[in-house]
C-alpha cells in the first residue's frame, strides 16, 4: 500500500474518469475517444499538416500542423504530449488541440510514442527528449513550448528535469509548459491495476517522479509554467498539481495554478477544439507573451 491507503482506494483515486459528473466512467472514455477522434479527422482535412514525421522507431512520430501564412520560419512551436497512463492513446486523437494555436500563427506539434509494455515510462522520457532535440532542428528559429495532458504532463514536466548536456538547444528553445491534469508522483501506483503494463516498484517509480526529483535537485529548465487542474477532477491529481507547482516556485520557476470550474480531466482537453475555450486562451496568452 502507498501510506495507510487500500488498493481499492487507490483504483478509485487514481481514475479520473470515475470523477466525471456527466455520465458512467467507461461512457466518459468513450465519449472522449468518439469526440477527440472525429474532430482530430476535421482537422487533419482542412489545416496544413505533415504527418508521421519519423523522429525514432515504432510509434516515435510527430504530426506538424502550420499556421496559414507560408512564413513560419520563427512561429513559436506548441509541442502537445498525449495522456493514457504511458499505455493507451495515440497522437491521432489529438489533431484538433492544433485549431486554435494555429489560428494564432503558431506551429502544433502533436506528438506520438511508443507505449508500455513494450516500451517503459524510462524509456518513453528518453523518446520525448530525442522528440525535442529534432523539433530544435527542424525549428532552429523558433521558441518552444511544451503541453502534456495527464500522463504526457509528467512528460513534460521531466522534460525540465533532462540531462541536455547534449541537447543544449532544447534547455535554451523552451520558453513555457502546460502541464494539464497531470501526475508527478508516480510511486502511488504501483499498486494499481494500471502498474500490470508499467511493471513499477516503488524505487524505480520514485526516479521517474518530477515531486521527488525536485526535492534533490533543481530543474534545467526554468520557464514560464502553467499548471491546470479541473473541478471535476480526482483530488489526488489536483493535490499532485497544488504539490508540484509548490515546489516549481520553491526553485524559482515562474509558476501559476489554474482551476478549470465546470470541467473533468476529459472535457478540459475535448473543449480545445473550440479556439474560444478559455484554456485556449491561457495557453496562448502565455505563448505570445513569451514570443
Amino acid at each position: 500500500m502507498e501510506g495507510n491507503k487500500s488498493r481499492e482506494w487507490l483504483e478509485k483515486y487514481y481514475s479520473p474518469s470515475r470523477w466525471n459528473k456527466r455520465m458512467g466512467a467507461d461512457k466518459v472514455v468513450q465519449h472522449y475517444l468518439k469526440v477527440c477522434g472525429e474532430c482530430s479527422e476535421e482537422t487533419k482535412q482542412s489545416l496544413n499538416v505533415e504527418l508521421n514525421v519519423p523522429y525514432g522507431e515504432g510509434k516515435a512520430k510527430m504530426d506538424v500542423f502550420y499556421p496559414p501564412l507560408n512564413d513560419h520560419d520563427s512561429a513559436p512551436v506548441i509541442v502537445f504530449i498525449h495522456g493514457g497512463y504511458w499505455q493507451q492513446g495515440s497522437k491521432d486523437l489529438y489533431s484538433f488541440v492544433s485549431n486554435s494555436w494555429t489560428k494564432a500563427g503558431c506551429i502544433a506539434v502533436v506528438l506520438g510514442y511508443n507505449l508500455a509494455p513494450e516500451a517503459s515510462v524510462e524509456q518513453i522520457i528518453t523518446e520525448i527528449q530525442a522528440a525535442l532535440e529534432h523539433i530544435v532542428v527542424k525549428f532552429p528559429k523558433s521558441k518552444l513550448f511544451l503541453c502534456g495532458h495527464s500522463a504526457g504532463a509528467h512528460l513534460s514536466a521531466m522534460m525540465a528535469l533532462a540531462n541536455w548536456n547534449k541537447g543544449g538547444l532544447v534547455s535554451q528553445a523552451v520558453h513555457g509548459m502546460f502541464l494539464l491534469s497531470g501526475i508527478f508522483d508516480l510511486v502511488p501506483l504501483v499498486n494499481t491495476s494500471n502498474n500490470d503494463a508499467l511493471k513499477l516498484d516503488a524505487d524505480s517509480a520514485a526516479k521517474i517522479s518530477p515531486l521527488t526529483i525536485l526535492k534533490e535537485v533543481s530543474p534545467t529548465i526554468c520557464c514560464p509554467t502553467l499548471v491546470v487542474v479541473e473541478e471535476h477532477g480526482s483530488p489526488e491529481f489536483i493535490r499532485q498539481s497544488k504539490e508540484f507547482d509548490e515546489i516549481l516556485k520553491s526553485h524559482g520557476v515562474q509558476s501559476s495554478f489554474l482551476w478549470l470550474s465546470g470541467v473533468d480531466h476529459f472535457n478540459l482537453i475535448e473543449n480545445m477544439a473550440d479556439p474560444e475555450d478559455q484554456l485556449c486562451k491561457e495557453i496562448l496568452k502565455v505563448v505570445l507573451k513569451q514570443s
